[in-house]
């Protein structure tokens, strides 16, 4: 009785085998299908024109000419979407002199958008009858000449490109907007004792001289100085060591003196 109960139970399990092994079947059969069904999408992405960049727009352009950002990007039309690093465009463009920031996102499928932040232009530095942008990160366009200068920005004259000229504009980024568009040129005059020595013209008709270290701590305090001078008073402020004025009259005169006590020695 034993061994039949043992066979009879045998035959009612094999049943359940095949269900089993035709479930594991269908169900390796389904993952390989599922398998080939995504290499074939995947194959047929790269071939269709959905896996490869259509278009590239961009915004916030206004020195630099759309084709000129593109180029800049190292993006190319028909290159894989999928290759593309949004962050390392971005850091590519702001490689750029003119470009102080950047985004790049995509836009839908196959297509890329680029925003780009321009330093703006401070001033011109005017050399040999042309006029090239100061930026305000302290860089000169030295390979764009204007033949006149854009609105009413600073004037520079006699700075280069470097530290001198770098921290020149760090310290005028630190005024108030005022007082910069109180001022109509900036001269660096660096003399033996004085390195950093800037001479300035102002719009009101005086004139400023100033260490470039200092000057933007000093020069704030221009409208107030300037509230202390007697009506219609015009002259040179010192605020290199401390700050004095002297009037246009008393150094004519001081001048004149000179002139004639060098005369009378003679």
């Amino acid at each position: 009785m034993a061994e039949n109960k043992r066979v009879i139970s045998i035959e009612n399990r094999i049943p359940e085998l095949k269900k089993y092994r035709k479930k594991k079947l269908v169900r390796h059969l389904a993952i390989l299908i599922g398998i080939f069904a995504i290499l074939i999408a995947i194959t047929l992405y790269f071939l269709s024109p959905l896996s490869k960049l259509d278009k590239i727009t961009v915004s916030g352009n206004k020195q630099l000419t759309e084709n000129e950002v593109r180029k800049e990007s190292g993006l190319r039309i028909g290159e894989f979407v999928i290759g593309i690093r949004n962050g390392k465009t971005e850091d590519t463009l702001k490689k750029n002199t003119l470009i102080k920031d950047a985004t790049v996102s995509k836009d839908g499928l196959n297509d890329v958008q680029i925003n780009i932040t321009e330093f703006k232009t401070i001033g011109y530095q005017q050399k040999d009858g042309k006029y090239y942008d100061v930026l305000e990160s302290g860089i000169m366009l030295t390979d764009q000449p204007r033949q006149f200068p854009i609105g009413n920005d600073l004037l520079f004259q006699n700075f280069e490109n470097g530290k001198t000229l770098e921290k020149m504009v760090q310290q005028i980024n630190k005024l108030p907007k005022e007082v910069v568009s109180s001022i109509s040129e900036v001269i660096y005059s660096p003399t033996d004792s004085d390195k950093s020595h800037i001479e300035l013209y102002m719009n009101d008709g005086n004139q400023v001289s100033a260490d470039i270290s200092t000057f933007a701590e000093k020069m704030q305090h221009y409208p107030a100085i300037v509230a202390q001078l007697a009506n219609g008073q015009k002259g040179v402020i010192d605020i290199e060591v401390g700050s004095y004025f002297q009037s246009y009259y008393q150094q004519n005169a001081e001048k004149k003196a000179a002139e004639e006590e060098k005369k009378s020695n003679q």
